[in-house]
């Protein structure tokens, strides 16, 4: 992250809860840790390929909470490889997936 505070405020607008300071946060949901923020000076969003991925039981329900928050989110796309699944990019290029087995 640029900036863990800018970041933990996005996670936290997706529905996680957030601890941590300025250089480091861990985010988490249902009182589990799914993802950490750290502080990386030199940060090229456009150029980031970092990806998170959520395996869920019901993926239309993460989409549908998380198009709630006004964010550009992927369509829901069944794959070819098996999974129903959505993505959105986080304000500092991290790409989040969530995706359930069909």
């Amino acid at each position: 992250m640029a900036d863990v505070g800018p970041a933990a405020a996005f996670y936290r607008s997706l529905g996680f809860a957030v601890e941590g300071d300025d250089g480091y946060a861990w985010v988490t949901n249902g009182g589990e840790e799914v993802l950490h923020l750290a502080r990386v000076d030199e940060l090229y969003r456009a150029s980031n390929r970092a990806v998170g991925y959520f395996h869920v039981q019901d993926a239309a329900d993460w989409h549908r909470a998380w198009s709630e928050v006004g964010i550009g989110v992927g369509p829901l796309v069944d794959r070819p490889w098996g999974m129903k699944e959505s993505s959105l990019r986080d304000p500092d290029g991290n790409v989040l997936r969530v995706g359930q087995n069909l």
